[in-house]
């Protein structure tokens, strides 16, 4: 081939090979705000850095790549592997049917599975019987306000209120999203069950009060439509979720206020689109076209429970 007629070959002229180079030049950007470089409003300018970086790469991987390519060769872009990535990939074809494949879930169990609690013995004047029913009831209020289709997607929030002692349940129906994370209207979760992460401790805390503190994980996979996504982490948000569920009985408390209570609880959103994580809700970033992430520093907790939680999220 003609090398003054390189515009014209085929690599530079298919398709998908543009989408392809076009997102490496906005991985690069994207990685560079991680990095620490001060986050602004894109302009056309980088529109311009975009289109220049992208013909670059295109025609630097031409000269690479061109024998596989007419050989029908070519490595696929991701592998399964056993041993998980410790981050999400830039870039990366997703199979639908496995979207957890090759991201820090794939090795996590589906749903509440994945959540490990300490063997059931007496703590403090609670009973060992107490404490497993105390543990069974948290992991209810996990399923209902982290992985249940009907709250999530339905919004069908009594299913959670309803597990709260009497009095604290007119503070979750007024406030729901203090109390769990539902996925923002529009949006719809594929076919497969969200990936969950996490373990459980307990201690005793006032009198007549029962403390299991949980930290927790749960990878959702997004159906991106007709959505153009480069990743999975354009439609696999992550929310940690650090909480202590108190549960109350005994003389010392009225009636009405036995059973389970939200205690303090914070939530850290990672790749997920910003206008819903503000409002306490779940969003893919392909949600949001103008998705912009804020410069930080990766943090394991985003990722590990067993890491302390991250300070930041990538809105703020």
């Amino acid at each position: 081939m003609d090398e003054r007629d390189i515009e014209n070959h085929p690599d530079l002229m298919d398709p998908d090979w543009q989408r392809h180079a076009v997102k490496e030049a906005w991985t690069e950007h994207r990685r560079n705000q991680r990095r620490g470089r001060t986050t602004r409003r894109l302009g056309i300018w980088v529109v311009v850095l975009v289109v220049v970086v992208a013909a670059g790469i295109a025609i630097y991987r031409w000269g690479k790549a061109t024998s596989d390519h007419y050989a029908g060769g070519g490595e696929p872009l991701t592998t399964a592997t056993t041993t998980p990535p410790s981050d999400l990939p830039d870039f990366a074809r997703v199979d639908l049917t496995r979207p957890f494949d090759n991201t820090p879930a794939q090795n996590w169990a589906e749903n509440i599975t994945g959540l490990v609690m300490p063997p059931a013995t007496k703590v403090g004047t609670f009973s060992a019987e107490q404490v497993k029913s105390a543990q069974d009831q948290v992991k209810q209020a996990i399923v209902e306000s982290s992985l249940d289709l009907d709250v999530l997607q339905q919004h069908k929030f009594e299913k959670y209120v309803g597990l709260l002692a009497p009095d604290a349940r007119a503070d979750a129906r007024a406030n729901p999203t203090h109390y769990l994370t539902p996925i923002a209207d529009g949006n719809h979760l594929l076919p497969v069950p969200p990936r969950l992460n996490g373990t459980a401790s307990v201690r005793p805390g006032d009198e007549g009060e029962l403390i299991v503190h949980v930290t927790y994980l749960v990878a959702y996979a997004f159906d991106p439509g007709s959505h153009q996504v480069y990743g999975p982490g354009d439609m696999e948000p992550y929310v940690r979720t650090d909480a202590d569920y108190i549960l109350r009985s005994g003389p010392h408390w009225k009636k009405s206020s036995y059973g389970l209570w939200l205690g303090p609880s914070n939530l850290y959103f990672t790749e997920s689109a910003c206008k819903a994580s503000d409002q306490g809700q779940i969003a893919p970033v392909f949600s949001e076209p103008n998705f912009n992430p804020t410069s930080l520093t990766p943090e394991p907790g985003r990722f590990d429970p067993n890491q302390p939680m991250p300070t930041g999220d990538n809105c703020h």
